[in-house]
């Protein structure tokens, strides 16, 4: 049997997903087996931070709404849930992704990951973005119509409602997705593939809800909010100055969604384009579309991988370091007293001026224990100097 161009419809239309005799036939891409070292590295150089920045982030803030009662409200009920889901994403993602469709040729996870990560990484980014979706819900509702927003009771429900929904959503991919092994003269092909079903239906209605419906709804909670604020503004003009403190606050939770809404576009939108740029690239095509390094393409596919992740882990510095209330409550934490150590300064000014506080990470705590035994260790010279004078 000869592959050639001219045949590589008729190979397509025997049907890919049944097992086909390849046995006496060269494998018709370059074999390359694993990645350069030097590329591996260059790529995890590119990852790594992103993930660690994310997990940490993602975890100080799931940490300091567990530890502090009083800013357990509904709203940021959501917020840990999101972080939640932000964080096993980091954990799961991105590792699933270099190592089944990256640094290796083959699929090498076999049968069982094949057909459960993609499930597992769907019903995750799912909760991610419908509790994001009820965040911004919660924030219209409060600012555009007050009393009317999340009380304990429904953000519970609520947070339960984003995992079975994203659970129920994601499992056509652990039924229509399977793993195959191809045997050809010169080497052993093993791939996880989906079904036709899978990339024509499924795979469009999973965009939906992943970008277009959550970036529909916080367009929708941002104008409406923000036609709020310009006619409560103009009201409070005309009111006593006490009330500009809420118009104020007001504003920048205005602005604070303009920044998911355009974080959210800038690290989903380039996903959603190149899933539907695969549906018109590899639909009808040869078999060599699979188990193959497409160049330019995979290059843009990795780009959409890594800006999710971005945005996982722009999340909690979104939410939580830009909150007041977070940095207060997580900087009086045992954890914050454990990773930073507080070095007093006086300054260079006259004596009634108050000494303030520097907080330095504890991987340098080091340097200040050296400084102060340096300074010990100077004192005792001193004094056994003007003993021996």
């Amino acid at each position: 049997m000869v592959i050639s161009d001219d045949n590589y419809e008729e190979i397509y239309e025997l049907d890919l997903l049944q097992a086909e005799d390849y046995s006496e036939v060269n494998f018709i891409n370059e074999i390359w087996v694993v990645k350069p070292l030097k590329e591996i590295i260059v790529e995890l150089s590119i990852f790594l931070p992103v993930i660690i920045i994310g997990l940490s982030g993602n975890f100080l803030l799931i940490f300091t709404l567990a530890t502090n009662k009083h800013l357990r409200t509904p709203a940021n009920l959501m917020i840990g849930n999101m972080a939640l889901a932000d964080m096993l994403s980091l954990l799961v993602h991105p590792w699933v992704y270099l190592i089944t469709y990256d640094f290796f040729q083959n699929y090498i996870l076999g049968p069982f990951i094949c057909r459960t990560e993609a499930a597992l990484e769907c019903a995750i980014l799912i909760s991610s973005v419908m509790s994001l979706s009820v965040i911004s819900y919660d924030r219209l509702s409060s600012i555009v119509v007050p009393n009317t927003g999340l009380n304990q009771m429904t953000a519970r429900i609520c947070m339960v409602c984003t995992w079975l929904t994203g659970f129920f959503l994601s499992t056509p991919l652990i039924i229509f997705r399977s793993y195959k092994e191809r045997q050809w003269k010169d080497f052993l092909e093993t791939f996880c593939v989906e079904q036709p079903l899978i990339i024509q239906i499924y795979w469009p209605t999973i965009c939906a809800v992943l970008v277009w419906l959550p970036l529909t709804i916080l367009i929708i909670c941002y104008i409406s909010i923000f036609i709020k604020l310009q006619r409560f503004e103009s009201v409070v003009l005309r009111k006593a100055l006490s009330h500009q403190r809420k118009a104020s606050y007001k504003k920048k939770v205005a602005k604070m969604m303009f920044i998911v809404i355009l974080t959210f576009m800038l690290c989903r939108l380039p996903f959603t384009v190149l899933i539907f740029w695969r549906f018109s690239r590899f639909t009808g095509k040869s078999p060599q579309n699979i188990n193959n390094n497409p160049g330019f393409y995979f290059y843009l596919w990795l780009a959409s991988k890594f800006m999710i992740f971005l945005n996982a882990a722009l999340n909690p510095i979104i939410y939580g370091i830009t909150n007041e209330k977070f940095r207060k409550a997580f900087k009086n934490s045992k954890l914050s007293n454990w990773l930073f150590v507080k070095k007093s300064i006086i300054p260079d000014c006259p004596k009634n001026e108050q000494k303030t506080d520097e907080n330095i990470f504890f991987i340098f705590k080091w340097k200040i224990k050296q400084k102060e035994e340096n300074t010990r260790s100077n004192k005792t010279n001193n004094k056994e100097n003007k003993i021996c004078k």
